[in-house]
């Protein structure tokens, strides 16, 4: 998937940056993140470098060792990338009455990179079942929204995509602020490529015509443009 490959860029600057959240209740120590980070970065250069098997055994080991840290902490668990996703998720477990911890986000993206390494292995089903584990703990994370989108867009199950998209769209307003026009314009993207497989071409225009607002140079927005206006041709 194109997307994959977009997102791996993305990710592999995000997992580099110290953690934006602070914890909610209690923090885990800063070394503990630190080498989880470490871990997080080294499978991403190995799914970049063409290596998904030896990124997912980096990962197997990864996440048991962070779930076996979480197992016998009681407190509901989340996992965010900016300061407003963290004031969310704090706010969540508020309203519910429960004692809840933010984690930093290599909490969440080890899980969401297995799904990344699975799927180049061609294991999509597997594939699946961890983004909705990373999204289970992120549930507001924009970028996890968009790519279960890609999985539902890669089955041609036009509904579920072009839910997950709108999600991802408003989501990304809480995503760090270096990364909001990547989340929104790949979500309008989500949103117009399913308006164009349904014939909606006017309405697909305007979303990419959107993404180029965002990015001027959004090459992808403008290829499925020129793309639109050939069908078009093809009409007539």
């Amino acid at each position: 998937m194109i997307a994959i490959r977009i997102a791996l860029a993305l990710l592999s600057a995000a997992a580099t940056q110290p953690a934006a959240a602070a914890q909610h209740e209690g923090a885990a120590p800063a070394s503990q993140d630190d080498r989880d980070r470490a871990e997080v970065d080294r499978a991403t250069l190995l799914i970049k470098a063409g290596k998904p098997d030896e990124a997912l055994a980096v990962l197997d080991l990864l996440i048991a060792a962070q779930e076996k840290s979480r197992k016998a902490d009681p407190r509901q668990t989340y996992c965010a990338r900016s300061i407003q996703e963290t004031i969310l998720y704090a706010g969540m477990g508020a309203k519910e009455k429960k004692n809840t911890v933010v984690l930093p986000q290599s909490a969440c993206y080890s899980m969401f990179l297995k799904g990344f390494a699975l799927i180049d292995l061609k294991r999509h089903d597997e594939a699946k079942v961890w983004f909705e584990r990373a999204l289970a703990m992120a549930p507001s994370n924009s970028q996890f929204i968009g790519e279960l989108g890609e999985w539902y867009k890669s089955r041609r199950d036009w509904d579920k995509a072009a839910a997950l998209y709108a999600e991802a769209e408003s989501a990304s307003l809480l995503s760090p602020a270096d990364s909001q026009v990547f989340d929104k314009t790949r979500a309008l993207r989500g949103r117009a490529f399913v308006l164009v497989e349904r014939g909606k071409l006017d309405e697909a225009e305007k979303l990419y015509r959107q993404c180029l607002t965002l990015n001027p140079d959004d090459a992808r927005a403008k290829q499925e443009l020129q793309y639109i206006a050939e069908q078009r041709g093809k009409k007539i």
